[in-house]
């Protein structure tokens, strides 16, 4: 019955099979017998029906199938016994010949446990750059801090310059039954041609700007065409940024205490050097931390690159068939088809689904890594590391921890918290047992 057995991948066994003329037959009259006893054909008592007779009167593709199932059912069984094989999950069948007369001809390919191999994961050698903060650094955020705490100011009586905001009303030239649109925009931020347009009108000015779309645009149809557009310019909106004194940074960090308030002079911002010292300690611990990052993503990167791992692509699929369920709901929440969504994004379903597919085996790979790293490493994760997670998960998102307790039960997210200090801990660990160079600059 099992002719042949070939190791596809370490992760994956096809059995092929061969199952007598003769065989089928007899499957045939049991099924007939089987299902004559149970199904009632007019003229003739339950069960009394002759075979001939039961043959024209059951559906026969109903009859064909149920023999399939028991004959491969039967064949894969004895096969497993014998090979002493273990599924991981269901296995595929593909039936290559199935006629009554004729041998059955039919491959089972046997999805077998996850394999990993682990290659060096102890004494790594890795570099930690930690990027210099330069004087340039701190000014450039200062500049920001500048602009975002400055506001708009209407403007009037001059031209639009780049980077004022303006309110316009524009008016497609080609479509005159339309009615002007109001826009707020930044000049600078917008197609070339329209910036170009814009800069050096006057409040209450009306302009024609040509407005050349690139090949790649966004909108079809407006792809390599040039439009006119009509623009009014209704209001003018600009900064003046305020030169960096002592006298703006004390008014901006250290405003005068409330009556009866306490203030602490060593850590009041009321200087330049004081604001430009709290911006480079900031940016200093900002590139620490950094710097931990990358030493964290090269440990793992050299881990996992190192391994040899294996697993079913049946489990890629199943992944890939679920993560396209939950996309196709939520599109269906906005009333968007999974074909519209396909069509607006510029994508093939064939290339959806090989992009999930890749995140997932990638996820995977890490995945089984770091748990066979547990294993050896006897590293285990209990409530009380859940219970820490949550509290920093609540800490990150400024919310209280039975806020944060109450959203992973609702959302049966435990797995996922799991996860995550599955992988703190491993990478931890790993971190603790590299060989880490500290390189400046």
């Amino acid at each position: 019955m099992l002719v042949k057995q070939e190791q596809i991948s370490p992760c994956e066994v096809e059995l092929e099979f061969e199952i007598a003329a003769d065989a089928v037959a007899s499957e045939f009259d049991d099924t007939y017998a089987e299902l004559g006893k149970k199904v009632t054909v007019p003229g003739f008592r339950k069960g009394k029906a002759p075979r001939e007779v039961l043959r024209s009167f059951l559906d026969k593709e109903e009859v064909r199938l149920q023999v399939a199932d028991k004959l491969i059912e039967r064949a894969y069984r004895e096969a497993l016994n014998e090979t002493k094989l273990e599924p991981f999950r269901a296995a595929d069948v593909r039936l290559l010949q199935f006629e009554l007369g004729s041998p059955m001809l039919f491959k089972i390919k046997v999805p077998l446990a996850p394999k990993v191999e682990l290659g060096e994961y102890i004494g790594l050698e890795v570099e930690r750059r930690v990027p210099p903060v330069t004087e340039e650094d701190v000014m450039e955020e200062i500049r920001q801090l500048i602009d975002q705490r400055t506001p708009f100011e209407p403007v009037t009586g001059r031209e639009l310059r780049e980077g004022d905001v303006a309110r316009v009303t524009l008016k497609r030239e080609d479509q005159p039954d339309e009615e002007p649109a109001e826009h707020t925009v930044k000049v600078g931020e917008n197609l070339p041609d329209f910036d170009r347009g814009l800069v050096g009108m006057r409040i209450g000015e009306q302009k024609a700007i040509q407005v050349t779309y690139p090949a790649d645009y966004e909108d079809e149809e407006l792809r390599g065409r040039t439009i006119s557009i009509l623009a009014t310019l209704q209001e003018i909106h600009s900064k003046q940024l305020p030169e960096l004194t002592d006298e703006w940074v004390k008014q901006t960090f250290a405003p005068e205490p409330r009556e009866g308030e306490e203030s602490n002079p060593d850590s009041v911002i009321d200087t330049v050097e004081k604001l430009k010292d709290t911006i480079r300690r900031a940016l200093e611990r900002a590139s620490q931390a950094y710097a931990d990052e990358m030493v964290r993503l090269q440990i793992v990167d050299k881990v996992i690159s190192g391994s040899t791992v294996c697993f079913p692509e049946v489990i890629v699929e199943e992944a890939v068939d679920s993560r396209l369920e939950e996309i196709q709901d939520s599109l269906k929440e906005r009333r968007v088809t999974l074909d519209d969504y396909l069509r607006q994004t510029k994508q093939t379903l064939d290339a959806v689904r090989e992009r999930i597919a890749e995140d997932f085996r990638k996820a995977l790979t890490a995945n089984l890594v770091f748990r066979e790293i547990m294993k050896r490493e006897n590293i285990t994760v209990g409530e009380e590391d859940i219970k820490a997670e949550i509290g920093e998960m609540a800490r990150e998102r400024g919310v209280p921890v039975l806020t944060m307790t109450a959203y992973v039960e609702s959302t049966g997210s435990e797995d996922a918290v799991a996860a995550r200090v599955r992988r703190k801990k491993v990478v931890d660990f790993l971190v603790h047992a590299s060989n880490i160079k500290n390189v400046v600059g």
